[in-house]
This record gives C-alpha cells, structure tokens and sequence, in this order.
C-alpha cells in the first residue's frame, strides 16, 4: 500500500454544556498493508479554554471503496473538564508520494 494520509471531523461528546469539533488529517502511515495505523494530534479551542490531543488511529477498516480508521481519544483535561472523542477517518485517502506534500495537508 502505498504511503497516504486520512482527513477527519469528529465532534467531541458533550461535557459542561458543549462540545469540540475537531478537524484535520493523520500523519503518514506506520507499518505495512493491512496493518497500518496513523498518528494524529491537534488543538481544539472554545469560548475561553483549550484541549490538545494526540494519539495512534486504529488497524484499517476495509470499506467498498478503501478503508478507515477509528479514532479514539481524550481531549487533555483543562477548565477542569476533558472530552471523549470518537469517531472515524474519512474513506477517501491522499497519497504522499512527494515530500512537499506534507505542508500542504498538516
């Protein structure tokens, strides 16, 4: 499988009376084939407080047209509160086969 890179939205669960949408697209895959797994981390701010978060997505999970991964986290603890994130990569992938293509994505 060639080297690509996932985008992803989730919104967070609700804690404190709001949530967090989180946006943005995985790292290069780690490992081979049908057992890779992408690293992912980012910022997500709201009113006067933010979380950061980070982690590893799940295996593929095939789909008619390719696959996904799950993605599951805990926005760090801040305002003395965290989030439950879950959710999932998008199908559609996009290749990494030139270096400078990781600017333009992270």
């Amino acid at each position: 499988m060639n080297p690509h890179i996932h985008e992803y939205k989730i919104d967070s669960k609700v804690t404190k009376g709001h949530k967090h949408r989180i946006r943005g697209y995985t790292e290069s895959m780690l490992g081979i084939n049908s057992f890779h797994i992408h690293f992912f981390y980012g910022v997500s701010s709201y009113s006067n407080h933010t979380h950061y978060f980070s982690g590893f997505t799940g295996f593929p999970i095939k789909t008619s047209n390719g696959h996904i991964h799950k993605i599951e986290d805990i926005l760090e603890i801040n305002n003395m509160h965290e989030h439950l994130l879950l959710g999932y990569t998008f199908e559609e992938i996009a290749y990494k086969s030139n270096p400078k293509l990781r600017g333009a994505f992270i």
